[in-house]
């Protein structure tokens, strides 16, 4: 199995990728398929040497106390019902940075199926901590209650339980998204710490060093201050004379340090809040495993928003028989890995198309080899690279075609077939692009289509449609299309002179046109002919038969290289987005595609599963 050590004491780059032996269970403990992995601040600073008196461990080691997944082996002693159960574990022992992690099950917490494993993996920690924190203070209402550090996974929770009982929050951070964070998850106010000057009931100082000495001072007489909070280094450095003097009840890291049965409990409540909405962890970074160091160098930063998690699975959508949209399940799988030639891309946003669903229901007749993936063009960010790739590093943000398969957090794909996604597209989109856009360039450019000629497009309200409306208009073509009613003002407004479907089309139509592009395949094809009459003046995308029958060219794509080439060459089209669905949601995408009659392109948002 993979897994991630220390192999000496120092910064992030001591952080390397290996691989040992799976883990079997003993007597009473139980072995988890790592999903997520928590990366936490004191991860980084047991890294470095910190705490090297009292944390028995020695390079190499692997790091890390805080996990999600599946438990796939119990050991004796272990109901059997465990097996199979999504859980979130805490790991007194480290070696979390791994694919697979054994420990005893009296620190494992199984997780509601409402709550998301990313979601769960970064609350394991954080949630009992600040569920202890906010009890321990007894807030009342209308108290005046100080965040450091609320930038920060702790942080940020303890902002929100902490306004949910009715008390005035100020939230101390650096940087404006941290600040930002902090008013979402509902901070009265705000600041950055040299604007602090108020006077506070309640203390929760998640930063420690000279910014929790300074957080000390703002305490009222008869306050509490909770000092825990050691990213400077060491808690928050307090005279206990001065907390004497002021009559101020000072806790330290004894708050958030939980003998096992306290950590069941909490962390219990912790997912049943999740559950319910009440609480929730921001994510400002996730990366795979093999990238813990980057994750370490964005904690050192200390511009991370909420928590960093490692990753070593992926969702996709797959089918594993022919069918309706219900066959599509969202599987949970390994992170795919990029071969010679190929990326991995964290995907954002996969486009839908006709024959996704096509190849679901079995229009090409061959049996099926095991689950299959969906979805041929997407847009997301670089996240790691194959042998001999050359100019794409990772986190670099593309878009192209891919094999079935990129409706998926993570899908694998040729390098040559990935072109730069431009700043002012968003990704999703982006990913409404490729296919259109290659599928209108070929189409085009095998009818010899010329300026000053009239270009007919059957559907030209769909993806392909507007793209080669685009194109054509471009080259300096009329372009006429049929469409819906309701998209022809949207139509005329490229400058396309749109025809309504239906009985009567001859009739609207011109006595002739030079070319046609069918992306309709409902039938158009003998008229198409009769307007230009010759067969070799109209191509199909979307009627194999009727080509066949008339003598009329059905084009069929080049290649997802040729769609990359495609996007760099044609830079200025643009496609409206008609409905956007999660990845959960994907078979009611391609209910809706399969029901056509839209402007644009469907799209798959694929972040809802994992946090990116």
């Amino acid at each position: 199995m993979k897994i991630v050590e220390v192999t000496k004491f120092g910064g992030p780059e001591v952080l390397v990728a290996g691989s040992a032996p799976e883990p079997v269970a003993g007597p009473g403990q139980v072995v988890i398929g790592v999903s997520v992995v928590d990366v936490m601040s004191i991860d980084a600073q047991l890294r470095a040497g910190w705490g090297r008196d009292w944390f028995p461990a020695r390079p190499p080691f692997v790091p890390g106390t805080g996990v999600a997944g599946r438990v796939i082996a119990v050991g004796d002693g272990v109901d059997s019902g465990w097996a199979g159960r999504r859980v979130a574990a805490l790991l007194p022992g480290g070696g979390a940075y791994a694919e697979q992690a054994v420990t005893g099950l009296d620190t494992v917490v199984a997780v509601p199926d409402e709550v998301p494993l990313w979601q769960a993996a970064a609350l394991v920690q954080v949630g009992p901590a600040a569920l202890s924190l906010v009890a321990a203070a007894e807030l009342r209402p209308g108290a005046r209650v100080l965040v450091t550090g609320a930038g920060g996974a702790l942080g940020l929770a303890v902002v929100r339980l902490a306004s949910a009982a009715g008390v005035q929050v100020t939230a101390a951070a650096h940087g404006p998204a941290k600040r930002e964070a902090a008013l979402e998850a509902g901070a009265t106010e705000a600041v950055d710490y040299p604007e602090l000057t108020n006077v506070f009931d309640v203390v929760f100082d998640g930063v420690g060093g000279e910014v929790g000495a300074a957080a000390f001072a703002l305490t009222a007489p008869g306050g509490r201050f909770f000092a825990y909070g050691v990213p400077s280094g060491s808690t928050a450095p307090i005279d206990p004379a001065e907390a004497e003097r002021k009559a101020v009840r000072v806790t330290g890291m004894e708050q958030v340090q939980f003998t096992p049965d306290e950590f069941t409990r909490l962390a219990e409540q912790t997912f049943k809040e999740a559950a319910a909405g009440r609480l929730a962890a921001t994510v400002g970074l996730a990366v795979p495993l093999e990238r813990a160091a980057e994750a370490h160098a964005a904690l050192a930063t200390r511009e991370l928003v909420g928590k960093a998690v490692l990753l070593t699975t992926a969702h996709a959508a797959r089918y594993s028989r022919h069918g309706d949209p219900d066959v599509l399940e969202i599987m949970e799988l390994p992170l795919p890995e990029p071969g010679p030639g190929q990326v991995r891309v964290a995907v954002k946003a996969a486009g839908v198309n006709p024959i996704d669903w096509k190849l679901r229901r079995g229009f090409r007749g061959a049996p099926l080899d095991g689950p299959q993936g969906v979805g041929m063009e997407l847009a997301g960010t670089v996240d790691a690279l194959g042998p001999g790739v050359t100019g794409l590093r990772i986190g670099d943000p593309v878009y192209g075609q891919t094999v079935p398969g990129a409706a998926a957090t993570h899908a694998i794909a040729d390098a040559q077939a990935l072109a730069p996604k431009p700043d002012d597209l968003t990704y999703e989109e982006a990913a409404a692009l490729p296919v259109a856009v290659e599928t209108a360039r070929r189409a085009l450019r095998d009818l010899g289509l010329e300026a000053g000629r009239t270009l007919l497009i059957h559907a030209v309200a769909g993806g392909v449609g507007l793209a080669a409306a685009q194109l054509a208009l471009a080259a300096g073509a009329e372009v006429i299309g049929t469409a819906g009613e309701r998209h022809h003002d949207f139509l005329r407004g490229l400058g396309v002179h749109p025809v309504a479907y239906g009985e009567g089309l001859e009739e609207r139509l011109p006595p002739s046109v030079d070319r046609v592009l069918d992306a309709s395949g409902r039938g158009e094809l003998d008229l198409s002919v009769a307007l230009t009459g010759d067969p070799a003046k109209v191509i199909t995308i979307a009627d194999r038969a009727g080509a066949e029958r008339l003598g009329v060219r059905f084009s069929t794509g080049d290649g997802a290289a040729a769609a990359a080439r495609a996007l760099r060459e044609a830079p200025h089209v643009r496609l409206p987005v008609a409905e956007v669905f999660p990845l959960e949601r994907i078979a009611d995408a391609h209910r809706r595609s399969e029901e056509g009659h839209l402007l644009g392109k469907l799209i798959i948002n694929t972040e809802a599963p994992l946090p990116h």
